[in-house]
This record gives C-alpha cells, sequence and structure tokens, in this order.
C-alpha cells in the first residue's frame, strides 16, 4: 500500500494545496486546525479546488463559484453535490493520505458526488 506523506507545517491555516496521491491530484486544507483532504476538483464543472478561496469553514470554486464546507464536503450551492474524500490522518507532524483499496465489487469504482 502506498500512502502520501507532507508535513503538517507546510500546510498553512486556509491555504488550499494541490497534491499528488495514487495517481489523482488531491485537495489538502488545514482549517480550524483539522485537516481535510478531497478529490480536487469540483463535482460541478471539474475546476481544481486548489486554485479557489478559502474563507473560514468554505472553499469557493475558482471556476463558477460553488462553494462548499470544508468540514464535510457537501456543496453549500447545490445540496445533492459533495466532494470526494480521501481518507487522510494527522500522525505527530505528518499528514498521511491512506490509499484506497477498490474490489471488483466496490460501488465507489463509479464516481458518484451525490451527498449521502
Amino acid at each position: 500500500m502506498h500512502n502520501t506523506e507532507l508535513s503538517l507545517t507546510d500546510l498553512a491555516e486556509n491555504s488550499p494545496v494541490c497534491i499528488e496521491h495514487d495517481g489523482s491530484k488531491v485537495l489538502v486544507i488545514r482549517s480550524g486546525g483539522r485537516v481535510f483532504a478531497y478529490e480536487d476538483r469540483c463535482p460541478h464543472a471539474f475546476w481544481p479546488l486548489s486554485q479557489g478561496t478559502v474563507a473560514g469553514p468554505i472553499i469557493e470554486c475558482p471556476g463558477h463559484g460553488w462553494q462548499f464546507d470544508v468540514e464535510t464536503g457537501r456543496c453549500l450551492t447545490s445540496p445533492a453535490y459533495c466532494l470526494k474524500s480521501v481518507p487522510s490522518t494527522v500522525e505527530g507532524g505528518t499528514i498521511v493520505l491512506q490509499r484506497e483499496e477498490k474490489s471488483a465489487t466496490d460501488s465507489s469504482a463509479t464516481v458518484s458526488h451525490a451527498c449521502s
């Protein structure tokens, strides 16, 4: 299993960062002292959210201005959509993005952006 690591000191508060992880681009955000990781694309028009702006608990897409709750990934502009989360932990001063294992019966292998 391949995990990606990022130093917590390299991630400024409310400053979105894009990193390569497991063949994909991942948005990593530190907000309210917590760390969140999502696929780096807006579910609306696929703009890279790492180029957006963060104001408190909200990240705004640079394309069409859709807003997302940083903590939940839920879209505030169109609540039927949400960001796809990437499993992560903070171990000491390191953010660790875990690789997701996919099985043949895993329904998440097809991209779904509807929040549950």
